[in-house]
């Protein structure tokens, strides 16, 4: 596909999710042609769930990565418009555990989910992997993923529309973490840039990494076992790496679906900063596999590493039941919990909500920041190495995050889109 082949003026894009709000996202291109681009359709996993607008016809979608409010709506699209899903080869082999498990969760829980089992088995025929740095060309679009850092498999997505470039970050960090290295700038005309953490730094994350291995010292030191509540894909094996660094004598208990996905993901080692490390990390831990597993780490384990992260379900609230009633254990929170998860009521209200009953918590609770969203200067300094003329703000919040990070990126001689939901807007693809 030549720029040749481009004799529209301009391309439009829709938000039917993530526009004016973090997670749930989906973004709709539009060009001359009567096939749109999709990318992403997620749902925001909070509690009643909230889903994206409803999609029109599509065929080609693009899934950046694996994480539910990115891909929780996909097989629905393949339900309904037999569209093709298009992914790295990790994000592929996770999928159906991920859809698997949402559509568990939504029965046991009560809430609508507007596609079924044979839908997710759908999905997974219609699944198409590509390759990083690859060009493709699909229904009048022609594109290209790049890594984006964040989790294995995460992916950048650069759309050539002939005069210009648009590059889509997806979510994306440019730091390495233990289990993945940073996003590097990819220079482009218009970019939508995901802005999670707009308006606010992260630490160190090598000072937090010491903080979190100090805390866990102490509380093992007074006879405490620490839970940490992890997220499955990420969280899991970046806090399974920074434990290893620990004395080899501290024992370890590993439950919930990160098992399933740590082991996926040595599978696929190209995806993996260190996949030796990884694989010694998960190697040492205890897996929990049985009931008499549980109660093992409830007797033995100095750090017990479970999902879910959110405490809004999973093995960890098990564990939470029998480890609240000694003072000396405590509680390790290491990512986002959204507003009404268990985990950000444990914070605000040192109560949770175990089996249907509001339970008080009298544990150590502490919070630390192993984010692999972009902070707001590393936000602000990709675009600038990217060289964009305009950015568009999306997967941020609206009152507060999104309006700082935008008028920093405005003094920098940007030109700065804040998106609603369901509006649609145009980019000029005239030169400059």
């Amino acid at each position: 596909m030549s720029s040749s082949q481009y004799q529209e003026s301009n391309i439009s894009y829709r938000f039917l999710g993530g526009g004016e709000e973090i997670g749930n996202v989906g973004i709709l291109f539009e060009n001359s042609s009567p096939h749109p681009l999709l990318i992403d359709y997620g749902l925001a996993p909070t509690n009643p769930p909230r889903y994206p607008i409803t999609s029109p016809n599509v065929k080609t979608v693009i899934l950046t990565h694996v994480h539910l409010d990115h891909v929780g709506m996909a097989p629905w699209l393949v339900s309904k418009w037999n569209s093709n899903l298009y992914c790295t080869s990790i994000t592929a082999a996770l999928l159906e555990r991920m859809w698997r498990d949402t559509l568990k969760v939504s029965q046991l829980e009560g809430y609508p989910l507007i596609w079924d089992i044979r839908d997710l088995e759908d999905a997974l025929d219609h699944l198409k992997i590509f390759i990083h740095e690859e060009w493709n060309v699909t229904e009048n679009w022609k594109w290209r993923s790049h890594s984006a850092g964040h989790i294995p498999g995460a992916s950048m997505i650069e759309i050539d529309v002939g005069p210009k470039t648009i590059l889509v970050t997806g979510d994306y960090d440019t730091r390495d973490s233990p289990i993945t290295f940073g996003a590097k700038s990819i220079e482009t005309d218009v970019l939508f840039t995901e802005g999670t953490y707009g308006g606010r730094e992260h630490p160190s994350r090598l000072v937090e990494e010491s903080r979190f291995l100090a805390e866990i010292e102490r509380i093992i030191a007074n006879g405490g076992t620490i839970l940490v509540p992890v997220f499955a894909v990420g969280r899991t094996q970046d806090i399974l790496i920074i434990l290893n660094r620990l004395s080899p004598e501290i024992e370890i208990h590993l439950d919930g679906m990160g098992k399933y996905v740590t082991e996926v993901m040595l599978e696929h080692p190209s995806f993996i900063r260190n996949p030796q490390e990884l694989e010694m990390a998960y190697r040492r831990s205890r897996r929990v596999i049985s009931k008499q597993d549980r109660r093992k780490a409830i007797e033995r384990a100095n750090v017990i590493v479970s999902t879910s992260g959110m405490l809004n379900g999973g093995p960890a609230l098990w564990y939470l039941d029998r480890l609240r009633k000694d003072p000396r254990n405590a509680i390790f929170l290491t990512g986002y919990q959204a507003q009404g998860s268990g985990g950000r009521n444990l914070i605000e209200k040192s109560e949770i909500e175990i089996w249907n009953k509001i339970t008080p918590i009298d544990l150590y609770v502490d919070i630390f920041d192993f984010s692999t969203h972009a902070g707001n200067q590393e936000i602000i300094d990709f675009a600038s190495d990217s060289k964009a003329s305009e950015i568009i703000i999306y997967h941020s919040e609206p009152q507060l995050s999104r309006p700082q990070l935008a008028s920093q990126l405005r003094d920098n001689g940007h030109v700065v889109h804040e998106p609603m939901n369901d509006s649609v807007y145009r980019i000029n693809l005239g030169q400059d």
